[in-house]
């Protein structure tokens, strides 16, 4: 055999063996992906009565929008949860913290527009406006009005949602009981110059290179800010303790390999994830993220709660203290945790629920 043939069977055996791999992890994936949602068993095994475990697309806003509603019992009170990014869905991360709102409310984890479940009919990312998708929030939560038979529902919002939800709220506070907040944004554009500074500063502190970070300006007042930096400033903030979470977190495995495990959703619906969180990145309401909430809405007439982790960076937590001491609302309360930074509520998962159980439902 000659020394090319040679070359060419080795090759050959190369690009067998990846292809095989390949779809190994393809069916693999797809085993993981049948878009299915398992009940809440009682301890005889069968289904529990008035639970409630689905897994529904309903025409939002004028396409296919997904909703995943779980609860231990119907007649508890219904909450909807706005998930980050924009297009971030958040209830596989959240399942794995075992948080437990389900055991005291009917929960809606929606994918907004553009994200997940809703990808793939969403359109183009220029047609994602904090309009459109604040009317689509408006849809949903009296889609679940009439489902449960709910004259109010309550609202959390967390970092993106939670800038959603206050400007629903301020036009709708007849449809909610009452607002969570959660990482609450207010002056985004503020934030972001905080945290360039933060990250230059420790960085340098550290004798790490900051070179990456010298292409961006954000000095001025409407600073165009691309996808690439916030990818980076998410990267950086992780790595420093300052992002999504305060512990350090392995990405793959913590992050998104439980979502490409998630049986709750289909190969469409995971691509729809990994898409919808880049490309919500170029879409106008990632800009409109960056209105000061403090110029433009002042009041709240339900009662509400912010949740805030001493150390997120990502959302700045004193520009969300001064905000809520401004707000005016018939009843409000900060909580800081000081062991979190922008998800306290999966970082703390047992203070946030007893918080919620005694504050927000009364219960004992």
């Amino acid at each position: 055999m000659t020394k090319r043939k040679k070359v060419g069977r080795v090759m050959l055996i190369i690009l067998a063996s990846i292809l095989a791999v390949l779809i190994a992890l393809f069916c693999l994936l797809f085993a993981w992906s049948p878009g299915k949602i398992a009940p809440y068993r009682d301890d005889n095994g069968g289904v529990l009565a008035g639970s409630v475990a689905e897994i529904v697309r309903t025409e939002i806003g004028g396409i296919s929008q997904g909703l995943i509603i779980k609860g231990k019992s119907d007649r508890n009170p219904v909450l909807l949860f706005l998930h980050g990014g924009p297009g971030n869905p958040e209830y596989v991360l959240a399942k794995n913290y075992d948080i437990g709102l389900e055991d005291y409310f009917t929960v809606c984890w929606w994918d907004q527009r553009g994200s997940g479940m809703s990808y793939i009919e969403s359109g183009q990312p220029e047609t994602w406006t904090l309009e459109r998708m604040a009317d689509d929030t408006v849809e949903v939560t009296n889609y679940l009005r009439e489902r449960f038979g709910a004259d109010k529902i309550y609202l959390m919002g967390h970092s993106w949602g939670s800038f959603l939800g206050v400007n629903v709220v301020s036009q709708n506070p007849e449809l909610y009981e009452a607002y969570i907040g959660i990482g609450q944004v207010t002056n985004q554009l503020e934030s972001e110059k905080l945290a360039y500074d933060y990250m230059l500063k420790t960085l340098s502190e550290k004798g790490e290179s900051t070179k990456e970070f010298e292409k961006y300006d954000l000095s001025g007042e409407n600073a165009d800010l691309p996808a690439a930096y916030f990818m980076l400033r998410s990267q950086t903030l992780s790595k420093l303790g300052n992002g999504v979470f305060h512990a350090p977190q392995a990405q793959f495995k913590e992050i998104l390999l439980p979502f490409l495990q998630a049986r709750e959703y289909t190969l469409a619906d995971k691509y729809g994830y990994l898409m919808g969180s880049l490309k919500s990145l170029e879409a106008p309401v990632n800009n409109e993220l960056m209105v000061d909430l403090s110029a433009s809405v002042f009041t709240l007439d339900v009662p509400v709660y912010i949740f805030h982790g001493a150390y997120d960076m990502q959302v700045n937590y004193e520009l969300s203290k001064r905000y809520f001491e401004l707000l005016d609302a018939p009843e409000k309360h900060f909580y800081s945790f000081d062991n979190s930074a922008h998800s306290p509520f999966m970082e703390e998962p047992a203070r946030f629920i007893e918080i919620v159980k005694r504050d927000v439902l009364g219960l004992e």
